[in-house]
């Protein structure tokens, strides 16, 4: 889009929010923007990325035709591998063809986008990276960065492990190390939303993603103390100051509602740096780039680990309806009457945020929500099939109440039922449309 855009005034999310209405997913490119300064910037921006499943797929190496259940499995075997990072020296790193520090380290010069109307200001919404003190491993985890002023920001933190990272440095009394990448390799943004485990060397992860070693690059403020991605767009260098804390949000989030006003992380920032030619990403966050960019990686770390202790499952989708976090469809290859349920706790048990979860048979596409809502309309007795589970809740989550709801909607086998109606499937197979319709006059 060779058009100048202002970001401050909304009018990169004002163009992304008509397209979203007329149901189009382009990957945006906004080549001629405006800083947070008000003044002409050398940033394009870049947004829509992740809107849609197919363009995912394609990202990780996978036909268009196989973003559904393929993409979850090939998901799932990708988190599963690791390949370690390579280190590259500085100028073999793009990143750092452009080192600003001290005054001349200014957020403001980039390209912040404003969502919302009641949003506190512009916000960066990619990756932060953090370490634990004395720990080689690294945390990659989408956070908002808030900038107050160019060598100033709020965080908003939400997520387990940056928070008690940040809770071991503050125990310190130390000046906890973060970096924000506000740009890099689609499948590195992939890799970094994997449901891993404490200690986890996401760096190793988003490697597997890539499809080769991640390349770093000692960081400018604390060099090989503290590595960063060599062929990343910009990243902002900065340290959190312990025990400070400033204004963050409101701001529209995943379930398309504000976050409420708290306070954060006081952030400064010590050196940008960013490549020749660099863009900066940006999520159109409570839209459909941002559900897919979550609900995708939830997808596969469910299907592994619902295999792992239950078996029998065949695909796990996360609904657009419940924006990619908040609902959760599962099919089985039913053993008995049991099963469902257990599969149904076992899923609401590795994710917390999971207000209804729906297990459904293998023969139902759990990609298209009217068959598993038929399945909910047919199959279900409520008396019998419906479980709500009370006080489930964390103050710490952002949903409505604490209760969880389960819902059997296989087809029953404790009772004579009818059967599902079908064309035979040969005939299916042996008709080809192209053969039989005769074409419009």
């Amino acid at each position: 889009m060779s058009r100048e855009v202002a970001p401050l005034e909304f009018e990169v999310t004002a163009i992304l929010e008509h397209l979203e209405q007329r149901r189009e997913f382009p990957a945006v490119l906004f080549e001629r923007t405006r800083n947070m300064h008000g003044e002409p910037s050398q940033f394009p921006i870049l947004s829509n990325l992740w809107g849609t499943r197919e363009r995912c797929a394609e990202m990780l190496g996978l036909p268009p035709e196989q973003s559904k259940r393929e993409l979850g499995l090939h998901f799932a075997e990708l988190m599963r591998q690791r390949i370690p990072p390579a280190v590259v020296k500085r100028d073999d790193a793009p990143v750092q063809a452009h080192v600003y520090q001290g005054d001349q380290a200014d957020m403001w010069m980039l390209p912040g986008v404003r969502h919302f109307e009641m949003d506190l200001g512009p916000v960066l919404t990619m990756a932060h990276v953090m370490h634990a003190p004395g720990e080689a491993f690294y945390n990659v985890t989408f956070a908002k960065t808030f900038p107050e002023s160019g060598r100033r920001g709020g965080l908003t933190i939400h997520t387990p492990h940056l928070s008690r990272m940040l809770r071991e440095w503050e125990r310190r009394g130390e000046r906890a190390p973060i970096v924000n990448i506000l740009g890099h390799h689609p499948a590195f943004w992939l890799g970094s939303l994997s449901l891993t485990g404490y200690g986890n060397d996401d760096y190793a992860t988003c490697g597997a993603f890539v499809g080769e070693p991640l390349r770093l690059v000692p960081s400018v403020t604390w060099g090989s103390d503290f590595m960063v991605p060599a062929d990343a767009e910009i990243i902002i260098e900065a340290e959190l100051v312990p025990g400070e804390r400033t204004v963050v949000d409101p701001f529209g989030e995943i379930s398309r509602l504000y976050q409420a006003q708290e306070l954060g992380p006081v952030m400064e920032v010590t050196a940008i740096t960013h490549r020749d030619g660099a863009i900066l990403q940006d999520v159109f966050s409570g839209h459909a780039e941002h559900f897919i960019l979550g609900l995708i990686p939830r997808e596969g770390s469910l299907l592994n680990q619902l295999s792992q202790r239950v078996g029998n499952v065949t695909a796990v989708h996360l609904p657009h309806s419940g924006t990619g976090r908040f609902v959760c469809y599962v099919s089985v290859h039913k053993l008995n009457e049991g099963h469902p349920k257990h599969v149904a706790l076992e899923a609401l048990s590795i994710s917390p945020t999971f207000q209804v979860v729906v297990v459904v048979d293998d023969d139902i596409d759990v990609f298209s929500e009217e068959d598993v809502l038929w399945a909910v309309n047919t199959y279900v007795d409520p008396s019998r099939d419906v479980d709500f589970i009370r006080n489930m809740g964390r103050d710490s989550e952002r949903m409505m109440g604490n209760g969880r709801v389960l819902i059997d909607a296989t087809r029953p086998t404790h009772i004579a039922f009818p059967s599902q109606l079908r064309v035979p499937a040969s005939a299916m197979q042996r008709i080809r449309l192209d053969d039989w319709l005769d074409p419009l006059p």
